[in-house]
């Protein structure tokens, strides 16, 4: 059974809104799209194992994507878990194409493209083995049931060949195309006839980590040594992103091509939310909406049904969307 499905990643939404909101010749375009790129792309791979669980039996299953957990001053997160009354399987989702070589002695990951070029990854399998380390203490910490973990590393990507450097090693066991992840999951289930938890333990667990979920809020800011004065500002057309739309008669209209909006200004204001505040007052919606008056603002405001805090002149706006 799914318990919690996947999401588009803060991260993915807070990328995507900065290339909205930058020069198209700004200097950090390119990394901030090459980061971008490689989100998509994992997240794409998770999403492709969904077709392979959608066959595992419901009631013996429970599975969370995405899952992000606190432990002691850091968090760690697992793509996929499923949950059984015999034990838990971490599945980490690699969507890498090309010839990978697992360096078994070095520990790492090294990929060689059709043009030649090689390119060395961290080694997925000791990331998900240090996330099978922490939700480990996590369970014991949490006082519940001593129950077998399992990780897995699953490469997602069909144009990709396996290779290691040692045909006895570990990465045999445990790294596979996602083609053969129903046969190694019954394998695992083989192992583990035994029952470690009750149906009812196994749903607590699931309650409990869905309510300790922390998804990632990332600050690209800081990231990519950029400050907030250089986005943007103004609603952009929906048709040719054309910055600023001015508003006539009620609706936005853009300077460039015919398009006309009532609602335009939706966009930018969750883009303020994802890169600038979760909140903002009436002279900050002006100023960053590129309009004048005080009284247009109120009501773009108060069109969005949202909470605020203040009296009418300190009133801030909640941007919870």
């Amino acid at each position: 059974m799914l318990v919690l499905n996947h999401a588009v990643s803060m991260r993915i939404k807070k990328l995507q809104a900065l290339l909205r909101r930058l020069p198209d010749n700004h200097p950090k375009r390119p990394a901030i799209e090459e980061e971008l790129g490689k989100c998509v792309a994992g997240q794409k791979g998770e999403k492709s194992l969904d077709y392979y669980l959608s066959f595992l039996p419901e009631k013996e299953f429970l599975i969370l994507h995405g899952l992000r957990l606190p432990y002691q001053s850091f968090y760690f997160q697992m793509d996929t878990i499923l949950l059984s009354k015999s034990f838990i399987l971490i599945v980490e989702a690699k969507n890498i194409s090309g010839h990978l070589l697992f360096d078994d002695t070095f520990k790492q990951l090294i990929r060689t493209k059709d043009d030649g070029t090689r390119e060395v990854f961290p080694d997925p399998l000791q990331q998900v083995k240090h996330q099978k380390f922490q939700f480990h203490n996590w369970l014991k910490e949490h006082k519940f049931p001593n129950i077998p973990l399992e990780h897995l590393v699953v490469m997602t990507n069909p144009n990709c060949i396996l290779k290691t450097t040692n045909p006895e090693s570990v990465y045999v066991k445990k790294v596979l195309h996602s083609t053969y992840l129903l046969e190694k999951i019954e394998q695992i289930q083989q192992s583990y006839i035994k029952e470690a938890a009750t149906n009812k333990q196994i749903h607590n667990l699931s309650k409990r980590l869905m309510k300790r979920n922390e998804p990632e809020d990332p600050d690209f800011f800081d990231k990519f040594n950029m400050v907030k004065s250089e986005l943007i500002p103004g609603v952009q057309c929906p048709s040719c992103s054309t910055s600023p739309m001015f508003r006539k008669n009620g609706k936005w209209q853009c300077p460039q091509c015919p398009t006309s909006s009532r609602d335009a200004h939706m966009q930018a204001l969750i883009d303020y939310s994802l890169l600038i505040d979760n909140s903002l007052t009436n002279r900050e919606a002006r100023k960053y909406l590129q309009i004048e008056s005080p009284t247009v603002s109120y009501k773009i405001l108060r069109s969005l049904n949202t909470q605020y805090q203040g009296s009418t002149k300190s009133r801030v706006y909640d941007l919870k969307f």
